[in-house]
C-alpha cells in the first residue's frame, strides 16, 4: 500500500492509494482505517468523518 503524508494548514492528512471506493461503493476499509488512527491518537471518533476522495463523500465514523 502507498501512503503519503501532507500537511494542510497544520494537519496531517495521510493519502492512501490502494484504499479506495468504486464510486459510491463500499467504503468500509476506508472506514476501518481511519476510525483506528483517530483512536490510536485519542480522538473522539464520534464526532470524525473520513473523506473518500474518489467519490467525494465523507463518511461517519461511528456509524
Amino acid at each position: 500500500m502507498s501512503v503519503q503524508v501532507i500537511e494542510v494548514e497544520g494537519f496531517q492528512v495521510e493519502v492512501v492509494a490502494d484504499i479506495d471506493c468504486t464510486r459510491g461503493g463500499d467504503h468500509r476499509a476506508l472506514v476501518d482505517r481511519a476510525r483506528t488512527d483517530r483512536i490510536r491518537l485519542g480522538q473522539d471518533v464520534h464526532e470524525s468523518a473520513v473523506l473518500c476522495i474518489r467519490c467525494l463523500k465523507a463518511i461517519l465514523l461511528n456509524a
